[in-house]
């Protein structure tokens, strides 16, 4: 941890909590990692990543306002530069990022029309949805999945059993992908002719985002829904340019370039509830003309149970076609097949989850373990840890430098 972020981290929880009006909530949390390994020599062996998170909520007679921000000090190459960049368009995490600033209104009866940034989840099988894949995700830290939220328009409403939603992305949010050639990107970093460096070359996503529309239904002791959407997928291609690779005295620098195609999908989903668990399918057909992208059928399969105050949830996904380039490079479906575990509990005292993720191609996989003790009602204490393990080959055995333990403190307000 460098000392600036060190400096932040403790300033964070320090500082006495500010009076916030009714509707505001938040946190202040300092993190920190421990790796067992390094992919390259300026991974760092200890991280230190501070955060301070503020949310207001009114709402005045039937309109909603929602609005969130956040702040970051991290000590490694995923914080990039102080920028104005209100729809985190930029490659790297900024220091200060608008989560969330929307309004929802009534525009009629039972309809509803919400605007500007918010997050958008349609997923039915947690853990992996192929109604969700589309959506832009951070893999800064790509063991939290933490999704990014748009800058959109969306139009809800219900009538009887009916519900229906369309959106309309106003701008592509891309995904953020790891620091090329760093232990949570999963690249070969040897040659022939030496040791391979990558250099990210400067880009600008495409401006159009995409849209799509969203039909459910309940019928009867059933939970069914078909969606569509087109426009460009917020996931790049990445291009390595071998062809003008620069030759220095430890190997090569190959520059690797972003391309954003357009893709097209339709979805069915499924859900119902049978005794004690909750089951639940979906299955998309997703279409691109570019021929490194190609199509995908993509289906999966969960249940859930409910034990206590924890849930029990497992899942299965798979792709029926196979893809032009390695999975790997197509990120959302890197993955698959896969099967999915995650068991979480809220306890007295606290709170703990385990994941596990194995990758059925391969047989690499990922173990995911959290304990957060809650010392008070504002303080929380977290210990945790991520083992990829497997096959190098895999997507999560690659990332084997990526093994870790981190311990947070928050606090809550």
């Amino acid at each position: 941890m460098t000392r600036r972020a060190a400096v932040a981290s403790i300033l964070l929880l320090l500082v006495p909590a500010p009076t916030l009006a009714q509707g505001f909530s938040g946190y202040g949390e300092v993190k920190g990692f421990a790796f067992t390994g390094r992919a390259v020599d300026s991974d760092p062996w200890v991280l230190g990543w501070s955060t301070l998170f503020v949310k207001g909520e009114k709402k005045v007679g039937d309109t909603q306002w929602t609005a969130s921000g956040r702040a970051e000090e991290i000590s490694s190459r995923e914080r990039g530069p102080l920028v104005l960049d209100p729809a985190d368009r930029e490659p790297r995490r900024s220091p200060l990022s608008v989560r969330e600033l929307w309004v929802r209104l009534p525009v009629a009866s039972s309809v509803d029309l919400q605007l500007g940034r918010f997050e958008l989840g349609w997923g039915k099988t947690d853990g992996y949805s192929p109604a969700d894949a589309f959506l832009p995700r951070d893999l800064s830290d790509p063991f939290a999945d933490e999704k990014l939220p748009l800058w959109a328009t969306r139009l809800s409403g219900q009538k009887g059993p009916l519900r229906a939603e369309a959106v309309a992305g106003l701008i592509t949010t891309p995904w953020r992908l790891p620091v090329l050639g760093g232990r949570y990107a999963p690249l070969k970093t040897e040659s022939t002719n030496g040791r391979i460096e990558y250099a990210d070359e400067e880009n600008t996503p495409p401006r159009a985002g995409f849209g799509a529309l969203r039909l459910l239904a309940t019928i009867g002791d059933w939970d069914v829904g078909g969606w569509g959407r087109f426009g460009v997928r917020p996931a790049p291609l990445l291009i390595f340019r071998t062809d003008l690779a620069t030759p220095v005295p430890s190997g090569l620098i190959v520059p690797v370039e972003r391309r954003y195609a357009r893709e097209q999908g339709i979805g069915v989903e499924v859900s119902r509830v049978t005794g004690s668990w909750v089951l639940r399918a979906e299955a998309a057909a997703l279409f691109s003309e570019d021929p490194d992208l190609g199509n995908a059928l993509i289906g999966t399969l969960s249940a859930e149970r409910g034990f206590g105050d924890g849930t029990l949830l497992v899942t299965l996904a798979g792709n029926a076609k196979d893809t032009p380039v390695d999975p790997a490079l197509l990120f959302d479906r890197a993955l698959l097949p896969a099967l999915i575990v995650a068991w979480n509990r809220t306890e007295e005292w606290g709170s703990w989850k385990v994941v596990w993720t194995e990758g059925l191609k391969y047989g690499d996989g990922l173990l995911k373990a959290e304990v957060g003790y809650n010392a008070t009602d504002l303080w929380r204490i977290t210990l945790g840890g991520e083992l990829p393990y497997g096959s190098e080959k895999g997507s999560l055995g690659a990332l084997h430098a990526a093994r870790r333990v981190h311990l947070a403190l928050r606090r809550s307000w």
